[in-house]
C-alpha cells in the first residue's frame, strides 16, 4: 500500500513506478480519509516532496490522523513500512523528522529513501526550475534509483539512503520552521490578464483550494500547501505568486504535461 502526495508529478511518478514494480496499490493522501482507511498490501510506502528541507505538513497530519485500527494491523502483522522522499538537490534533517512523526503513533520506520528530481519550487528569492539539461539528466537517472529503491524495499533494508546536504541541521530545524509560518500567504496567488479562464489551475489542485470565480477567473482559499501546482500547470504562465514568479520558468513532470493542453474550462 503506498500513499503520496504531489503537485506537479515527481512524488506521483516514483509512488506510480513503485507501486507498478511492488504491485502494491497506490493512493493519494489528499483524497484519503486516514481515520477509515482500511491496511491492504504486503507493506505501507510513503511517498512525498521535501518541501525546504522538511516533511510537508499534510503528510504529518496524515499519519497523525490514522485509526487506531490501522495502526494495530500494521503492528500486529509486523508490517514493514518504507518512506521514499522526493527533492531538488537534498533532504536535510528530513527523514529524522518522519520517524519522529511516525513515532508519535507507535509506528518505526525499516527503510527511508531520497529520489532526485526536478526543481519546482519558485516561491521565493533565488529559487527557480532546474535548466532543461539538469531537468533532463535528472529524469534520465530516476528509474534506476528507483528500481534500487524497490529492491531495497524488498530485501526488507534497514537504511536512510538520502542525499543530505550541507548544513541539514540549520536547513530543516531553523528554515523549515519559518517556511511552515511564512511560506505560504494564500492571498499572494492571483492571475494575469493574460488568464483566459480555462481552469485548469482549479482542476490540478490536489487540495480542492482553486475556485473559478463567475467571471471565470481562479480564486484562492486558504488551504493552500505550497505545492505549487497551480502556478506550473498553467498553460499561459498567467499564475502568480506576488511578484515573485513572473520571470521564473515552468515544471511538471513529463507524465503530466498533457494537462496544458487541456483548456476547456472545468
Amino acid at each position: 500500500m503506498i500513499f503520496y502526495f504531489s503537485g506537479t508529478g515527481n512524488s506521483s511518478y516514483v509512488a506510480n513506478e513503485l507501486g507498478r514494480i511492488l504491485k502494491e496499490k497506490v493512493y493519494l493522501i489528499s483524497t484519503v480519509n486516514p481515520a477509515t482507511q482500511i491496511f491492504e498490501g504486503e507493506r505501507l510506502i510513503f511517498v512525498f516532496p521535501v518541501y525546504s528541507w522538511g516533511v510537508p505538513p499534510i503528510v504529518i497530519n496524515f499519519i497523525l490522523n490514522l485509526s487506531d485500527v490501522f495502526k494495530e494491523n500494521l503492528r500486529n502483522n509486523g508490517i514493514p513500512i518504507s518512506v521514499v522522499m522526493t527533492c531538488g538537490d537534498e533532504v536535510g534533517k528530513a527523514p529524522e523528522m518522519i520517524e519522529k512523526t511516525l513515532e508519535k503513533i507507535g509506528l518505526k520506520v525499516k527503510g527511508i529513501w531520497s529520489v532526485i528530481m526536478p526543481n519546482d519550487y519558485v516561491l521565493l528569492p533565488g529559487f527557480d526550475v532546474d535548466s532543461i539539461a539538469v531537468e533532463k539528466d535528472k529524469l534520465k537517472k530516476a528509474p534506476e534509483r528507483i528500481q534500487e529503491i524497490s529492491e531495497g524495499i524488498i530485501e526488507g533494508r534497514e537504511t536512510v539512503d538520502v542525499v543530505r546536504g550541507s548544513l541539514a541541521w540549520i536547513k530543516t530545524y531553523l528554515v523549515y520552521p519559518l517556511f511552515k509560518r511564512w511560506g505560504v500567504f494564500p492571498n499572494k496567488w492571483h492571475s494575469t490578464p493574460s488568464c483566459v479562464g480555462c481552469g485548469i489551475c482549479a482542476k490540478v489542485c490536489p487540495l480542492g483550494n482553486v475556485s473559478m470565480t463567475s467571471q471565470r477567473k481562479p480564486k484562492w482559499g486558504n488551504k493552500c500547501c505550497s505545492c505549487v501546482a497551480c502556478y506550473h500547470s498553467c498553460p499561459r504562465h498567467s499564475v502568480e505568486y506576488g511578484n515573485m514568479t513572473g520571470k521564473k520558468g515552468q515544471y511538471l513532470h513529463p507524465e503530466k504535461m498533457n494537462i496544458r493542453n487541456d483548456r476547456h474550462p472545468v
